[in-house]
């Protein structure tokens, strides 16, 4: 426009006058120009840093963008991507924080968590996850179920909600060396328009052990007293069919009744004495104990019965052992009770000796003897409620099968360990430890 106005103000001048106009629309024309490429370049520069802006964005950099005060279209397009940008900005940081929240809960959590796509791949999974299933860290995501996941049962949990069915649940053991029981939830979930299943894995495994704990506590239980109680009433049925007027064997009966009956008082009273410890209500009198009275009182208790095998007993204690922390009459039964299991399974003519030793933090007793030992196998479980090694020895010799599992309640309540050491034909060693007095 600028120039169309030059030309038509030349056109209409006189020719007299051009030789002084035109130097002046030269002047005219340059200014024009050097005003139209310095206003293009500040319009390029400003375009620029638009471009600048929007690929900071593009890389996480949601910082607006300086103002340019233009008072122009660039200016009103710059404010329009700077709003746009710092919601963007902000949604992406809600997104992210929500994402970071979820995984640390997901991370924390003990339940093993794995989200499956359609095509049986995982897509998630938590730490928890390939612990239970014994996976390398980092290996399962993007495997296949069958290439992760080894339990079949498992497998076929997550098929039957990936078409999208409802929630299924279940229980699988997983496990090489130590088997474990898990409580199995697959529920089917819907992203992007697909078919996908979020599978979680709780840990029963203390749970189906306590069962098992229970039922074989209740069928001990019933096997322990159903002996002498069939005893007790054959004897009384045999006594009240005739056999009271039977003075040679009347008697004999009356005491193997009165046997069975001491023999179910005993089991009573420890069934009474474990419970009360399992339920917290063991009451201590804690007060310092001198290991030599300790130790000494049990052997003497315990010499009657070794010297009727003919088996030796002595003590070998520290010199100046300190004093131990704890309740002397409980005590005394923990280290009677080991006492009472050498004498029981030692062949006459064995030994048994006790040892009293400091290890810093406490005295470990140690009961040896020369007796039949016990097998590898049974070790984890000896001190378990009605665990017998020998079933039939422990019995007859009268014994409840719950002395071990009270001693080791006891221990464990004075702060102290219990645990043995044993080989087939070479005997044990039974050790607990108990903490010395301040």
């Amino acid at each position: 426009m600028l120039v169309a106005a030059i030309l038509a103000a030349v056109e209409w001048a006189s020719p007299g006058t051009l030789p002084r106009i035109w130097p002046a629309v030269a002047i005219f024309l340059l200014a024009g120009a050097i005003a139209f490429f310095i206003s293009s370049r500040l319009v390029a520069r400003r375009i620029r840093s638009l471009m600048e802006f929007m690929g900071r964005a593009a890389a996480g950099d949601f910082t607006p963008v300086e103002r340019d005060h233009g008072h122009d279209e660039l200016e009103d397009l710059a404010d329009a991507l700077s709003r746009t940008v710092g919601r963007l900005g902000q949604g992406i940081r809600s997104l992210t924080d929500e994402r970071n929240r979820s995984s640390a809960i997901l991370g924390s959590m003990v339940e093993g968590v794995a989200v499956v796509a359609a095509d049986e791949r995982i897509l998630y999974c938590n730490w928890a996850f390939e612990q239970i299933l014994e996976l390398p860290e980092g290996s399962s995501q993007g495997r296949t179920l069958v290439e992760a996941l080894r339990p079949a049962d498992l497998v076929a949990l997550v098929r039957q909600v990936l078409p999208g069915m409802e929630e299924v649940t279940g229980e699988v053991e997983v496990g090489t060396v130590r088997r474990r029981n898990f409580s199995v939830t697959a529920a089917p979930v819907r992203a992007a328009g697909a078919n996908g299943a979020v599978l979680v894995l709780h840990d029963i495994t203390e749970l189906r052990r306590l069962e098992r704990v229970r039922r074989d506590f209740v069928a001990n239980v019933s096997h322990e007293f159903k002996t002498p109680l069939t005893a007790i009433q054959g004897f009384a049925e045999t006594l009240l069919s005739g056999a009271l007027d039977d003075k040679a064997n009347r008697r004999r009966f009356v005491e193997i009744i009165r046997e069975h009956a001491q023999r179910l008082a005993r089991l009573t009273d420890d069934l009474l004495k474990l419970s009360r410890i399992e339920a917290g209500r063991l009451e201590l009198e804690v007060r310092p104990s001198r290991v030599e009275a300790l130790v000494n009182g049990c052997i003497e208790t315990t010499r009657l019965k070794a010297e009727a095998k003919g088996i030796q007993i002595h003590a070998d204690l520290e010199e100046n052992a300190p004093m131990v922390r704890g309740d002397g009459a409980q005590l005394s039964e923990v280290l009677q009770n080991l006492l009472d299991n050498a004498v029981q399974y030692t062949p006459a003519g064995g030994k048994i000796e006790v040892r009293a030793r400091s290890n810093g933090q406490g005295v470990v007793f140690t009961v040896i003897d020369t007796g039949i030992g016990i097998p590898e196998s049974d070790l984890e479980r000896i001190f378990e409620r009605f665990y017998r090694v020998d079933a039939a020895r422990s019995r007859e010799a009268g014994g409840t099968g719950l002395g071990l599992a009270i001693a080791r309640h006891i221990v464990d309540a004075h702060g102290g360990r219990i645990w043995v050491e044993s080989a087939v034909g070479q005997g044990s060693r039974f050790h607990f430890s108990i903490p010395t007095a301040p």
